[in-house]
């Protein structure tokens, strides 16, 4: 039985999961090429960060495009089902995109059937040499990323409901993913082949857990036995198969559904509640969509009811006057009352306490 690489490695793309912290973890060499790690050297995690220069650390002139190891000891951390997410959202329209959307994340090991002679070196000559290998890779497996990535949006949509079709909308999401592969409704069936099941064992938590002494460790699993988790871990050298896996493990094991933004929309898992309308994920300003579509909803909002129009338009009148008075203390005293009891009618409305009427009338009489 294959065992998981006991130290540093430099081949190879593993993935495993912890449904109950909603949090899954992967390990694989990675190349220092518009990225850093961010270490958690106490939890042992490190999460990727993408910098906008090629290099955080200019390396030596003997390493000038280096290939770095991994460990499976330090993994790299993110939210449960976010690999599928990020394949989902991928912009594979050029090679600059699909590099700044995905391959800064998870590298270039799961595509080994594109890559020349089967392996990327562990360095190159310069930063050029190791972005026209990147390219050639990328440019070979177009076809495939296009192929694989539609047929999981397929799958998702169904799954989800996200192609408007309304009638499964209460069946189970693993009833529908089970059907969706039994009955072929695209080629995604065929990627649950060619997945290695790494089993975990107890000689792996030895490196973990062996400071404690017999008696202490006794003592802590009787507190709480899920202190040693078995973790099964997942490998594969192919992009689509290690999806399926992170797929059907996210459908097994969550009951979070997969829903578009309403801002951007792109795929996203809901954070805290599933009606969740927009996703976490931020655009080319830095904001998130939850900020933009929040901001965008109450811009909507005001146009759509009378009543918030006149507050924001007595608002922003009260306001500029205050700031035009040389620091008129019974101005800005009076603004304040105004705006606290008009702030409070805008609950009253919001809770059902009082009608759009009243609360129109009241703006228009107190604006």
């Amino acid at each position: 039985m294959r065992k998981l690489p006991q130290a540093n490695f430099s081949e190879g793309f593993y993935i495993w999961f912890n449904p109950e912290n909603k949090e899954e973890y992967y390990s694989t060499p990675m190349y220092m090429y518009k990225t850093y790690p961010h270490n958690d050297m106490e939890n042992h995690r490190r999460e990727i960060i993408k910098e906008k220069d090629f290099y955080n650390h200019k390396p030596s002139k003997k390493e000038s495009a280096p290939k770095h190891p991994t460990s499976i000891y330090f993994s790299f951390k993110e939210q449960f089902g976010r690999f599928l997410i990020n394949l989902l959202n991928a912009d594979f329209s050029n090679f600059e995109n699909a590099y700044n959307t995905f391959f800064y994340l998870y590298g270039f090991e799961l595509l080994k059937d594109y890559i020349p002679h089967k392996e990327l070196e562990t360095t190159y000559s310069s930063e050029d040499a190791l972005v026209k290998i990147m390219k050639e890779v990328y440019e070979e497996s177009l076809g495939e990323l296009i192929e694989v990535q539609r047929n999981f949006r397929e799958c998702i949509d169904f799954i989800y409901n996200l192609n408007g079709n309304e009638n499964l909308k209460d069946s189970k999401y693993n009833s529908k993913f089970v059907s969706f592969l039994i009955t072929h409704q695209n080629d995604i069936y065929t990627y649950s082949s060619d997945i290695e099941v790494i089993l975990d064992t107890y000689s792996n938590k030895v490196e973990e857990h062996y400071k404690y002494s017999l008696m202490d460790l006794t003592k802590q699993l009787d507190q709480d036995n899920s202190i040693i988790k078995m973790t099964n871990v997942y490998t594969s050298e192919k992009l689509s198969n290690i999806t399926f896996v992170v797929l059907e493990q996210f459908i097994k094991n969550s009951n979070l559904p997969i829903k578009k933004c309403q801002y951007c929309d792109r795929y996203f898992i809901p954070s805290i509640r599933q009606d969740e309308l927009y996703c976490d994920l931020p655009n080319e300003d830095g904001k998130l969509c939850r900020e933009k579509g929040a901001k965008q909803t109450y811009k909507q909002n005001l146009e759509k009811i009378p009543a918030l129009l006149e507050y924001r338009k007595a608002y922003q009148k009260k306001f500029m006057e205050v700031a035009r008075s040389d620091n008129n203390k019974k101005l800005k005293k009076d603004f304040d009352t105004w705006k606290k009891i008009a702030q409070c009618k805008i609950k009253d409305y919001k809770q059902g306490k009082i009608t759009e009427d009243e609360l129109y009338k009241w703006m228009i009489e107190n604006r």
